[in-house]
């Protein structure tokens, strides 16, 4: 497991390391510039061989540079320097004034400047033919230009290069993120660099995680600079990305004297007249997640359904009386080790009554998704009173009725919302998405790399909660159960992916596949 750290917290961190650490901001700009030098020399000397080998027209020039205004060109200074000192050529290209630089970004330029090298300012002498001809007749393509601070769109001067870069054929490599992605969300502001490699310092960073910043990157090679490891290792503004090791470490190994009783019993409280699938398809996937014995609290014109489809699946059949259907279900709670509440449940008040009773006074682990979240959007506050552990696994346009902002201000800043909220309220928050989140109450936000645009399918939420619920029952603790929970389901859509394809996967299929990628996690 790594960890990947929003750029507002990578400041904070360098920031920390120099004026209260007394780490020299000037050594840890050339070590940057060091690893990124081993990595742009290794490249020119592959790439030197495969034109030999091709026989291949000598390229003019070994590398071409181009760098910004800030610590991100200061790099790119450092790196044209050692390179020129190993012999090699370097054509050197600047966004900006060079003598307006300040602090080590200034210096490192002058030390470049003292050895005779040579800076283009493209304010002056921007001559796109030019600029196209030298990258491309270079073996490699530095981009230095903007670093994780970029907050604004690229527009202008900066984007027209960019394009430049990414029209050549040449291999690009990006220093500490690709010029144009935003490090706090992947988004492209504008435009950005299409890397081949991306050389990042001390940690990976969180906009080179998700999508669609992660397609720019490129290979991602991490390198160590010296900062503080208890300053990377906090929780605050970064998150943990799991492999497939630590997802295997998190599921318990079953015994051999295992029966239904004590594999995991898992209560489902969902659908509702003309939403049978939800429930389906949570017990579906919890049985195929390992749950020993799922039972359906639901209508009879649901259970029939479910009875049909999922012929293991024992039920519990509810009626027009709520407060009969409370009794029922609370009663039968204590002899399960988890409940999932909400999918396909419906808004009614009733179902809101129900639903607010058992949060509160419900003792097990519980997931609670879809209608049943919609329900307390009203009240969120009722999370604070729950007696058990609780899981939220709201897609983005639910955690923004939560807050009451839109599904767009709630992707904007994904990570700090979905920590914040977990926090303030004491439950294990899955923010659903490309690259889903699963914060827990200590902090800890685990972001989640498998699953791709297959799941983009009605039903895919409710397969979520029918394996997050026989995690629960199986004993993994809340915040392990969901990240692992979520590791599966989108395993399972990348099984999908191969097997049937992005455009004809359906929720069964994900639900079916779970079994294989189980399988796959535990033999």
């Amino acid at each position: 497991m790594f960890r990947a750290a929003l750029g507002t917290r990578m400041r904070e961190i360098d920031s920390t390391a120099i004026n209260r650490r007394g780490i020299s901001g000037e050594i840890l700009m050339e070590r940057a510039g060091e690893s990124l030098t081993d990595v742009i020399l290794n490249k020119i000397e592959e790439e030197t061989a495969l034109s030999d080998k091709k026989k291949i027209t000598e390229k003019t020039t070994d590398c071409v540079i181009v760098c910004g205004g800030g610590n991100n060109g200061g790099d790119g200074y450092v790196a044209a320097r050692l390179l020129e000192n190993a012999g090699k050529k370097v054509k050197l290209y600047s966004l900006s004034d060079p003598e307006k630089l300040t602090g080590d970004a200034k210096l490192n330029y002058q030390r470049y400047i003292d050895m005779k090298g040579e800076v283009t300012e493209l304010k002056k002498e921007w001559a796109p033919e030019i600029f196209k001809k030298e990258a491309e007749n270079s073996l490699t393509v530095v981009d230095a230009v903007f670093g994780t601070g970029l907050a604004r769109t690229v527009e202008g001067l900066a984007k027209d290069v960019i394009e430049s870069i990414n029209s050549c054929s040449s291999y690009t490599i990006s220093v500490d993120i690709p010029s144009g992605v935003s490090a706090d969300s992947g988004r492209i502001l504008g435009t950005a660099v299409k890397a081949d490699c991306t050389v990042t310092f001390q940690m990976n960073k969180y906009g080179m995680c998700v999508q669609p910043g992660r397609d720019m990157a490129g290979n991602i090679i991490v390198t160590d600079i010296g900062l503080p490891q208890d300053l990377c290792d906090e929780n605050r503004g970064t998150v943990c990305v799991p492999e497939k090791k630590d997802i295997v470490q998190m599921i318990p190994e079953r015994r051999t004297d295992m029966n239904k009783g004590n594999a995991g019993k898992v209560l489902i409280v969902a659908g509702n007249r003309g939403m049978a699938g939800a429930a389906v398809l949570a017990a579906g996937a919890a049985y195929r997640s390992g749950a020993g014995l799922v039972r359906v609290a639901a209508v009879w014109d649901v259970l029939q359904t479910v009875q049909s489809a999922i012929p293991e699946a024992t039920c519990l059949i509810l009626n027009e009386d709520v407060n009969n259907n409370i009794e029922m279900i609370s009663e039968e709670a204590d002899n399960y080790d988890a409940v999932v509440i909400g999918p396909g449940l419906g808004k009614s008040r009733e179902t809101g009554i129900l639903v607010k009773y058992l949060l509160k006074n419900i003792k097990k682990p519980m997931v609670l998704d879809a209608d049943g979240i919609n329900l307390i959007c009203d009240e969120p506050e009722i999370l604070r009173k729950c007696k058990a552990p609780v899981v939220l696994t709201p897609h983005p346009g639910e955690m923004g009725r939560l807050l009451g902002i839109s599904a767009g201000e709630v992707n904007e800043n994904r990570p700090e919302i979905a920590q914040k909220f977990a926090a303030e309220y004491n439950i294990v928050l899955v923010l659903k998405g490309a690259g889903s989140l699963t914060a827990c109450q200590d902090g800890t936000v685990y972001l989640n790399c498998t699953g791709n645009s297959a799941m983009a399918t009605a039903g895919s939420g409710d397969v979520l909660s029918g394996i997050t619920g026989a995690f629960l029952a199986a004993g993994i603790p809340a915040g392990k159960a969901a990240a692992a929970a979520v590791y599966v389901h989108g395993m399972s859509g990348d099984f999908c992916r191969e097997k049937i394809g992005e455009h004809g996967t359906i929720a069964s299929d994900i639900a079916e596949k779970t079994a294989e990628v189980m399988k796959v996690l535990t033999e």
